[in-house]
Order: C-alpha cells, then sequence, then structure tokens
C-alpha cells in the first residue's frame, strides 16, 4: 500500500470549505438585513453558484482523505474516495517520473495545489487521468494500453521497486480493467448536449429576472399594482417587493420540472416527455418575463 502527500491538498480544501460556508452565512445575513436593491440579486446569486462549488470541493477534500494505491500481484487499484480504478499489471507497459518527461503536464478542470484529479494530455503519452497529489517532479505517469494515468506516492522510489517486485512475481489471474465508482459519473445525460441546454436555459433565465427585479424595484412606486381581474382593472395593489414572486416561481418551475424530467430520463422511451418538461420550464419563464416586463417598465 502506497499513500500520497495530502497536506497541502486537505489544507486548502478544509480551509475553501470554511471561507464558502462561513461566505454564504454572511450574503444571508445581509440578505435579510439590507433594502431591496441592485445587490439583493448579486447576495442571491453568489449564494446560489457558490453551493455546487462547495460541494465539488467538499466531495474532493473527503476523496483525498480515503486515497491510497494498492499494489497485487495481478493489478494497480487506486482508490480514489468511493472511486476504485483497477488496472491489470500485464496492461502497465512502463512507468515514467514526472522530472523525466520534456514537456509539462496540467490537469483540467477543477484542481487545486495538492488536489489534482480530471484529465490531461501530454504529446508524449497522450491523454492524461490525474489521480495526484503533488507537482510533475513527484509524479509518476502509468502507461497502459488504455491511456495513461498520473499518481503520486510519496515514495517514489518505494513505489518503482513495489512494481517491479510485483512484476517479477508473474501474473496469478487475467485480470481486467475496471472501475468502480458512484453511478452519477456515467449518467448518461452528462453527454446529452440536448438535455444540458434546455435545463441551463432554464435555470439562466429566472436569475436574470431576478437581477432585472432586483434593479428596477429600488425606483418603483410604493405600491404598484400586482393583480388584474379578468376585465383588465386593478383589483390588488402592494409594495413591489412582492414582484420578487415571478423569479421565486420561475426558480421553482424549473426545480419540479427538472426532478420529475429526471426521473422519466431514466427510461429511455420516456425522454422525450422528458424534453417537453424541460422545454416547458423555459416557455414558463419566458411567461415570466413578459409579466415582468409590464410590471418593471
Amino acid at each position: 500500500m502506497h499513500h500520497h502527500p495530502r497536506a497541502l491538498g486537505l489544507t486548502i480544501g478544509i480551509s475553501a470549505i470554511t471561507l464558502l460556508a462561513a461566505a454564504n452565512l454572511l450574503f444571508l445575513v445581509i440578505l435579510f438585513r439590507t433594502p431591496v436593491n441592485f445587490l439583493t440579486s448579486i447576495w442571491v446569486v453568489l449564494i446560489i453558484v457558490s453551493l455546487p462549488v462547495l460541494t465539488v470541493i467538499t466531495y474532493r477534500t473527503f476523496c483525498l482523505i480515503n486515497a491510497k494505491y494498492l499494489f497485487t500481484q495481478n493489478a494497480l487499484v487506486i482508490v480514489w474516495g468511493p472511486v476504485r480504478q483497477i488496472i491489470p499489471m500485464d496492461e502497465i507497459a512502463g512507468l515514467i517520473v514526472g522530472n523525466d518527461l520534456e514537456t509539462d503536464l496540467a490537469a483540467r478542470g477543477l484542481w487545486w495545489p495538492g488536489c489534482l484529479v480530471g484529465r490531461g494530455h501530454s504529446e508524449k503519452v497522450g491523454d492524461l487521468t490525474y489521480y495526484a497529489t503533488t507537482p510533475q517532479s513527484g509524479q509518476i505517469i502509468l502507461i497502459t494500453s488504455a491511456g495513461s494515468y498520473v499518481i503520486s506516492p510519496t515514495d517514489l522510489q518505494g513505489f518503482v521497486q513495489s512494481f517491479e517486485g510485483e512484476g517479477r512475481k508473474g501474473i496469478e489471474a487475467e485480470i481486467e480493467y475496471e472501475v468502480n465508482r458512484p453511478e452519477f459519473y456515467d449518467w448518461e445525460i452528462w453527454r446529452d448536449r440536448l438535455a444540458l441546454v434546455l435545463i441551463g436555459i432554464g435555470l439562466i433565465l429566472p436569475f436574470i429576472l431576478l437581477v432585472a427585479v432586483s434593479i428596477r424595484v429600488p425606483f418603483l412606486a410604493n405600491e404598484i399594482p400586482l393583480h388584474f381581474d379578468t376585465t383588465g382593472q386593478v383589483d390588488r395593489v402592494g409594495s413591489p417587493v412582492g414582484l420578487f414572486i415571478l423569479p421565486a416561481i420561475g426558480g421553482l418551475v424549473w426545480i419540479i420540472n427538472a426532478v420529475i424530467g429526471g426521473a422519466f430520463y431514466i427510461r429511455r422511451a420516456e425522454r422525450p416527455a422528458a424534453y417537453l418538461l424541460w422545454l416547458g420550464s423555459t416557455l414558463v419563464q419566458v411567461f415570466l418575463w413578459v409579466g415582468a416586463f409590464g410590471f418593471l417598465f
């Protein structure tokens, strides 16, 4: 068993979690204690946008705690949180120490010093999958027929010796490539551009409406028409703050349709219904925008 240096990654990860959580709490206090103005939308957007970032950082920090590399006579197992990447020993064509590469390696995606997880590419070794915590000087690249893996055991020399020692023992049993990981990693929706576009548009429009309402509300009269009867006559007036119900309705519709659409999407035969629900969210946002325009302008 080989571990990796993780003090830096854990320190930065835990610090980021603490700062984001404290910032969200501060944003909430400011949101409820200040009058409605343009900044209102900024606080709300910052809170909502930071939540998925906080979730990803928390998940990756948790993975660092339980990350290690295991050698058996038949395979190398990379353990990264709930992920188990099994690489057959007979498929490992060789090892390259990071310093021996003439080009610089760089992971793509969300990473931070001490937590390099994701994909990358090198002209010399091709596509890379990162499970590392150190810069290139402390990395080892595993060359396999299915791509290359970047890892960072604490003891580079000891890792190389373990690899060579297990390799000399020979293979006891045929092992195939295998990745054991949470099911959400492989959800087909991540590769469905139409679904992602429909869901994304339905999510963005309420945010923009929230910003528009926040900008206009401070400039409206203390009381404005909020509802009209069937003849077009005003039957309810109130504070312009009541207009925030419009982006709230849009957000609620998006959540409901996103969840129900997701349930339909799981069953391939019912995916058209999922697309219609997500498209319906966008249409609802358009109608809300039309209504809001009359109130705001």
